[in-house]
């Protein structure tokens, strides 16, 4: 029997280390979009300053200004929504106490017993991690999503532009 707790326990860690990379994929796709949403911004603050260090000569089409304002929006939003897929989540862990508990028991549990309470906490920490984890992966969605929409609104401004 002790086997069957085992294999469990064996499967729940696998998956849980499934999810630690999963996280990890969030948090660095994420850091991703932030660096992108920033270099984009600081474009669009350079193409504000052509506009106005040339306004003798050339005046930005009002559709463009609120165009490029829209897009402002849209990555600093986007940054934020990439902030949260790094954010400090608390994911649940193996208690070091529960352990020495366990281990300063007068009688030991069985093996049976061991692989079960083993099976169950690495089913607590995969529940946590998966809910988490799905957190940080609709965050990542809508920082990707509202990078796009941004960029679009940025191709929209050089279309009224030219």
């Amino acid at each position: 029997m002790s086997d069957g707790y085992a294999t469990y326990g064996e499967f729940a860690k696998d998956e849980l280390d499934a999810q630690d990379n999963r996280k990890a994929s969030f948090e660095q796709r994420g850091v991703a979009v932030i660096t992108t949403s920033g270099t984009l911004v600081t474009l669009l603050f350079a193409l504000a300053a052509l506009s106005t260090k040339q306004a003798a000569t050339f005046s930005l089409p009002h559709a463009a200004r609120t165009w490029l304002a829209i897009a402002l929006v849209l990555f600093v939003l986007s940054a934020l929504a990439a902030l949260v897929t790094n954010a400090p989540f608390v994911y649940q862990s193996v208690e070091a106490d529960r352990i020495r508990e366990r281990l300063r028991e007068a009688f030991p549990r069985s093996a049976e017993a061991a692989a079960k309470d083993i099976a169950f906490t690495r089913l607590d920490a995969l529940e946590s991690a998966k809910k988490n984890n799905a957190i940080k992966g609709w965050a990542l969605a809508t920082a990707m999503c509202l990078e796009a929409l941004a960029v679009g609104c940025v191709a929209a401004t050089i279309h009224v532009v030219l």
